[in-house]
């Protein structure tokens, strides 16, 4: 895939114009149709189809929802649901769809906990090395797989490609229908991009030099407006507007031995104006630290 972009690059420096509107993301399929990267036009649509529809979701988090819903449009409380009847799903597929389902959404916890706890780890490294609190600080507690306990049937490695299999077992029935398979979350379902249903996702930390930190999904936005509180008096104010997905405040921090708590929120902004629903307040607490040359 890096030839056949490096390609299309290269076909389009020759032949194009480079668009300038906000709505332009990536390769578009006329530049990927026109490109000469040794393939027919025939060969070029199987590419794009393989590429721009498989209904599998790549995100791990996206993935286990997409398992568990499965599961669930299969297995019922009390047995197997209209749909596991309708396409013919035995019981012990119906176990190995839960199965599945379960140990890949236990991972997906103990995951985050994971990176929860390595946090915790460098938080109070942080601490014991510069911090000016006057209490000791604990040592982080690592989560225990007993809370909640794992899943009682371990499964083997290839849960996607049982996944594939498992699903294609009820697309390749002639009665099969596209709803049944939306409702089972084995279709590839597109969503509409409406910048007016924005709503950033701003998460915000200390980051290096004890500056705040921030990230946010931008999709197709041109970036976001940052406003933010200092606990001044002066409420939120305008902070910076910002083009990437990552944003670091470098405002002056407090005096060594003193912190202060600073709040933050964001707008979506698309072809310059602020669009959609502000994000959830994000608080960040500051404290001074000893620069060293």
């Amino acid at each position: 895939m890096v030839q056949i972009k490096g390609k299309i690059e290269q076909k389009r420096e020759e032949t194009y114009i480079h668009p300038t509107d906000e709505d332009y993301i990536g390769y578009t399929m006329e530049d990927f149709m026109n490109a000469d990267i040794g393939l027919t036009k025939f060969g070029k649509i199987i590419i794009m189809t393989i590429i721009s529809h498989d209904w599998v979701k790549s995100n791990n988090e996206e993935f286990s929802a997409q398992l568990t819903k499965f599961s669930n449009s299969l297995n019922g409380t009390s047995g197997p649901t209209a749909l596991a009847i309708k396409y013919g799903y035995t019981t012990p597929q119906l176990l190995a769809i839960k199965n599945d389902a379960e140990n890949y959404a236990y991972f997906i916890l103990k995951h985050g906990a994971g990176a929860t706890y390595s946090k915790g780890w460098t938080d109070t490294g942080n601490e014991l090395r510069g911090g000016t609190g006057i209490v000791s600080p604990t040592w982080p507690m690592g989560d225990p797989l007993d809370a909640p306990i794992p899943p009682t049937t371990p499964v083997l490695p290839g849960i996607e490609s049982r996944f594939r299999v498992n699903a294609s077992f009820a697309k390749d029935q002639t009665k099969y229908l596209t709803a049944d398979g939306i409702t089972m979350g084995i279709e590839a379902v597109s969503t509409p991009f409406v910048p007016g249903d924005g709503l950033p996702d701003l998460e915000g930390k200390v980051g290096d030099g004890g500056h705040p930190f921030f990230t946010y999904t931008k999709s197709k936005y041109q970036g976001v407006n940052i406003y933010k509180n200092s606990n001044d008096g002066k409420g939120f104010v305008f902070s910076h507007t910002v083009n990437d997905p990552t944003y670091t405040d470098y405002a002056a921090l407090p005096a060594v031995g003193s912190s202060a708590v600073w709040v933050y929120r964001a707008y979506y902004l698309y072809k310059g104006k602020e669009v959609g629903t502000i994000s959830k307040d994000v608080t960040v607490t500051v404290t001074g630290v000893v620069v060293h040359e």
